[in-house]
């Protein structure tokens, strides 16, 4: 009986290490919340890929690291059974040497594809051996997608056998592909559509103003531009990744 007393405050002091914080961002936590969280069945971990490199005069360099962090938290909240780790800023953004991609332009961060699959790598193994079944991984980048692919393929491989499981999930192709068909029938461009998806995004999150530069925005991009886009945007990428990560996780 002492016994069984001991084992219930213990979880019940667990229950309520974790309810001492809300945030599902495990940056945010102590390591008894993550641990509480875990024992309580948050057993996925989202791992987003973010970036850092130019946007052109109006959009701050991290705007990749925003949307990533903002977008993996409200995953994390919808499917209640995950924790968000940070999202990664470092992305292949161009040849440094060489200056290409975005590597020509001031304040663009690129690391290798071999570095990104890397850190990737550790990233998801970290969250298998702390408890963590299920990561998911998602990049805001255009250059990250076959390379977290192919890393979460072969962990899945991998660890499979131990119990955990890794999944990619292609939230920017398909998040992409809804923000062009809705900006395709407003008749916007086919080469307007990414200022102004960026600047929607930003908009619509950026509440302290310190990411868009409105002043900088070519006159036919500020005339389609507006929070209201960015928000569908947003809710779309999280729509999408929700509903993928449900269908290989389950509820």
């Amino acid at each position: 009986m002492r016994h069984l007393s001991v084992v219930v405050a213990l979880l019940l002091s667990g229950v309520s290490a974790f309810a001492q914080s809300t945030s599902v961002m495990i940056d945010d936590l102590t390591t008894t919340e993550v641990q509480a969280a875990i024992d309580a069945g948050k057993t996925t971990a989202v791992y987003y890929v973010g970036g850092t490199h130019q946007n052109g005069a109006a959009v701050a360099l991290g705007k990749h690291n925003l949307i990533a962090a903002h977008v993996s938290r409200r995953i994390a909240e919808t499917l209640g059974n995950a924790l968000a780790y940070p999202p990664n800023p470092y992305a292949p953004a161009g040849d440094p040497i060489e200056k290409t991609g975005h590597m020509r332009f001031a304040g663009t961060i690129s690391v290798s594809h071999e570095t990104l699959a890397a850190v990737s790598r550790d990233v998801a193994v970290s969250a298998l051996a702390v408890g963590f079944t299920h990561v998911v991984m998602l990049g805001d980048h255009a250059e990250t997608q076959g390379v977290i692919r192919e890393v979460a393929t072969a962990l899945d491989d991998e660890w499979r056998p131990k119990g955990g499981r890794v999944f990619f999930i292609p939230v920017y192709d398909e998040g992409e592909g809804r923000m062009r068909e809705i900006l395709a029938a407003l008749g916007v461009p086919a080469n307007q559509r990414t200022p102004i998806d960026d600047a929607s995004e930003i908009m619509a999150i950026d509440t302290d103003g310190r990411w868009l530069r409105p002043n900088q925005l070519a006159d036919e991009i500020a005339a389609v531009a507006s929070a209201e886009l960015g928000r569908q945007f947003i809710d779309g990428k999280v729509e999408l990744a929700v509903a993928r990560i449900r269908e290989l996780v389950g509820r």
